[in-house]
């Protein structure tokens, strides 16, 4: 399905939540700071060699380990929706609501400190997932409201390039990658009308990753370098001189997600 086609059916869907709701239902707004814990291929650890050699020759990840050992999540959320009290909210409220989100994160410190000292490019990586959710509250006291949500929707991945700049030549990576449904669940407490707290689960679906057609790649990758050395006796991997390639790695896939902390602020009418 074409990313077009998806996001017009959100916005459908959260048309069709939002219509038809009770005449005291009131608009509600919200601002959200997180901090979360990258899972599934995240955190997949690369393994590097004494020489440092990852994707290529150059000490790049390419297609075969982007995204792998990354850092760990910082987004925040923007929410609008209309909360609905369920008799007069004696028995609680439910907010329908559309939201999106956005993520950034990188390589982990270590894999950053390999490119450092390279002087390499390492990539950084965004993810804007779109929502349409309901949220439900109920009062234990005036100030103390438990919840939980979930929301279903669709994730935008990003990654920057990624240069090498090793034995005088360069290795431009230039990534696509493909949108993926996504999903979250949430828990909390709110603290007052205006501030929660809350545990958060996204999960940001599979996402195919590929090269651009225009990423520059002039030296061989570490597989390739390796099958050439063997062929040679007392040989190793850094003797040999770099080679034009016509190296065209296979899209791979990532599936992902964060265990995330979330600070919400809200705003809107209160009764």
């Amino acid at each position: 399905m074409k990313k077009t086609n998806i996001f017009k059916t959100l916005v459908l869907g959260a048309a069709f939540c939002f219509a038809g709701f009770t005449a005291n239902a009131q608009f509600e707004f919200g601002l959200s700071l997180t901090g979360g814990l990258a899972t599934g291929a995240m955190k997949t650890e690369i393994p590097v060699s004494a020489g440092g050699i990852m994707g290529n020759s150059q000490g790049l990840m390419g297609t075969q380990y982007i995204m792998n050992n990354s850092s760990n999540m910082l987004g925040f959320a923007f929410r609008f929706g209309y909360r609905i009290p369920i008799n007069n909210s004696e028995y609680g409220e439910v907010l329908p609501y559309v939201e999106i989100n956005g993520f950034w994160n990188r390589p982990n410190k270590a894999l950053r400190t390999q490119f450092d000292e390279a002087n390499n490019t390492y990539p950084q990586y965004i993810n804007v997932p779109l929502y349409i959710g309901a949220q439900y509250r109920y009062p234990v006291t005036d100030i103390i409201k438990p919840y939980a949500e979930f929301g279903i929707g669709y994730d935008l991945l990003f990654i920057s390039s990624e240069y090498g700049k090793a034995q005088g030549a360069g290795d431009d990576y230039r990534y696509n990658a493909k949108g993926a449904l996504s999903g979250n669940v949430g828990v909390g407490c709110f603290f007052s009308d205006w501030v929660s707290v809350g545990v958060y689960y996204y999960g940001f679906g599979s996402h195919k990753i590929m090269l651009k057609e225009n990423s520059e790649i002039d030296l061989l990758p570490a597989s390739d370098l390796s099958e050439r050395a063997s062929q040679y006796d007392n040989d190793f991997i850094g003797a040999l001189p770099p080679s034009k390639s016509d190296y065209d790695p296979k899209p791979v896939t990532r599936d992902y997600g964060t265990v995330a902390l979330r600070l919400n602020f809200h705003f809107g009418p209160r009764k």
